[in-house]
């Protein structure tokens, strides 16, 4: 039994550590980083969710003067705005010293887990792994979400950008750069399940990226489609529903927690994102050359990769 045991916990011991270190991270986020009003929060998502009250306004008002303050400004201000005005601005001073803390456990991954390399000796034996399709996804991914989170920091920690012109169009182009973002999402989203059997035994799903993801790769992959999916949701949803003199306290709750959605999916996503950065630039050796011309050596395929060179070879390309 011990050893069953082990070895399921050997199997899975990347969606053990993940789940921990998200738990961890989250709590902290969550409990002691976040200026917001927990109750309110709670009694309003579950009021959107099954009344589908978006208005946040669920208390009947005490006299007049809430309910014109309601029906001109929306519900109680100390609700979300906190977070989304002086939270997001209070933490700007530290984002940095996070971002400090990520890129040195993945040195810390380097320094002691060393780097992948396979012993190459004929160099000229390449197999060509993604096909130019492919790599136009894979790159115009990693220019899109660069963009993204570039102009996105500009829009919300703007204490930081402060004016001027570059500033003034990566705003105007945040929006629009999104919506370009939608088709590769949806399909690296093909990507990310085409291990799924029933996929991949009936349909093209297992052509369209050769090889078997690994417990950790996979992780990733799946936060970069649920957190891409939350990005985009709430992103079009903040675009779309615009505040007026008519529709201001409609929608403004809505927009805050639209927000505070918004942010918070994106620091998951871009954790992932450095850890996707370190497994592909520094974490083996050659792979942002081979991610470039799509073209493997046959070696570095038969060491470190198996399994995508046993696919290429049954579908003849390899």
């Amino acid at each position: 039994m011990a050893t069953s045991n082990e070895s399921f916990f050997k199997r899975n011991q990347a969606y053990f550590w993940t789940a921990l270190g998200l738990a961890i991270g989250g709590s902290l986020f969550i409990f002691v980083i976040v200026v917001i009003d927990w109750n309110y929060f709670i009694r309003y998502t579950i009021a959107l969710l099954t009344d589908g009250n978006y208005q946040g306004i669920l208390d009947a008002p005490q006299s007049a003067k809430e309910a014109m303050r309601n029906a001109a400004f929306g519900p109680e201000y100390l609700a979300f705005a906190p977070e989304v005005i002086r939270g997001s601005h209070e933490r700007q001073m530290l984002i940095w010293y996070l971002f400090l803390f990520e890129a040195s456990l993945f040195a810390l991954l380097y320094v002691f887990g060393g780097r992948k390399e396979a012993k190459i000796t004929r160099p000229d034996d390449l197999v060509e792994v993604f096909t130019p399709f492919q790599r136009l996804v894979i790159w115009s991914n990693v220019g899109v979400v660069a963009f993204l989170i570039i102009s996105g920091f500009n829009i919300t920690w703007s204490l930081r950008s402060e004016g001027g012109t570059i500033p003034y169009y990566l705003r105007i182009c945040h929006e629009i750069v999104g919506l370009g973002w939608l088709p590769l999402w949806l399909i690296t989203s093909i990507m990310t399940f085409k291990d799924c059997p029933i996929l991949r035994r009936h349909s093209l799903f297992r052509f369209f990226m050769p090889g078997r993801y690994k417990p950790f790769r996979r992780i990733i992959w799946f936060f970069y489609v649920s957190m891409g999916g939350g990005l985009l949701l709430s992103g079009y949803l903040l675009w779309y529903l615009h505040p007026s003199e008519v529709v201001n306290a409609e929608v403004i709750q809505l927009k805050r927690t639209l927000i505070y959605f918004h942010f918070g999916t994106s620091l998951p996503l871009m954790f992932f994102l450095i850890d996707f950065t370190h497994a592909v630039t520094t974490a083996i050796k050659g792979n942002v050359k081979y991610l470039w011309t799509g073209k493997f050596p046959r070696e570095h395929l038969e060491q470190l990769d198996p399994d995508t060179l046993e696919d290429l070879k049954k579908i003849g390309r390899a």
